[in-house]
């Protein structure tokens, strides 16, 4: 219990520093967001939707759900799990997941800050470096224990500062915390049964569904897909 009161309260602290910090840096025009084609801003209920998507059906009613508003990310819903959803739009990678009370403590601030570092006129390349930065200096910490976060949607989206969207491999999967382990660690490898998504504090091992799984997980998304594609712009290619 402890634990959980601890972690909502690092939820409610990151959430008045992303509002503080949004009107800080768009100076008064909190639109900034709506005008950038890498960031595009979602009808509140359909980013509920796709946040909730990344998690298995059990964890969805109540876990709780940030969503991007035009002066950052922001606490669209309190949940009374240990489960924080969002869609993660860092560097223009746009994807659904959700974290669990150890991924929402030392984890979702990367999601929200990037938000705000972007909406201050910041580069990708600055921001990876001020990211490195902080795990240095303790501003960011690795996961403490192990623990989970799903991303169970099949959607994943590329958009680039332009605004052109691509449809990314996204394959329905688990997530365990791996600070700064390799694939020679865990025996993994692209195409095995598990990898390293990256190596560093916040790095992940990757474990994939099964076919079976990712086969129902598609078909009963086709009508959140749809209306996600249409959302973002996103056309496929004929």
């Amino acid at each position: 219990m402890r634990g959980t009161r601890v972690v909502w309260s690092a939820i409610v602290l990151m959430s008045a520093l992303s509002s503080a910090g949004a009107a800080q840096s768009a100076g008064g025009d909190g639109a900034r967001f709506a005008q950038s084609p890498q960031y595009p801003l979602l009808p509140r209920a359909l980013e509920i939707e796709l946040a909730l998507s990344a998690a298995p059906k059990h964890l969805r009613d109540d876990a709780t759900v940030w969503v991007l508003d035009k002066s950052g990310y922001a606490i669209a819903r309190k949940g009374s799990n240990a489960f924080t959803c969002v869609v993660s739009r860092r560097a223009g990678d746009l994807f659904p997941v959700c974290w669990d009370a150890e991924g929402t403590r030392s984890l979702l601030p990367l999601d929200v800050e990037d938000a705000q570092l972007r909406l201050s006129g910041k580069s990708g390349a600055a921001i990876e470096a001020i990211v490195t930065e902080r795990f240095k200096s303790g501003q960011y910490h690795a996961p403490s224990r192990a623990g989970i976060a799903y991303m169970l949607s099949p959607m994943r989206y590329r958009i680039d500062e332009h605004g052109g969207v691509t449809r990314t491999t996204s394959n329905p999967h688990l997530m365990f915390y791996g600070p700064n382990l390799t694939d020679t660690d865990i025996g993994g490898g692209r195409g095995a049964f598990v990898f390293m998504n990256r190596v560093g504090p916040d790095g992940m091992i990757i474990v994939p569904i099964g076919q079976k799984e990712r086969d129902a997980i598609v078909s009963d998304a086709q009508s959140l897909i749809a209306q996600v594609e249409q959302a973002i712009g996103y056309q496929p290619s004929r």
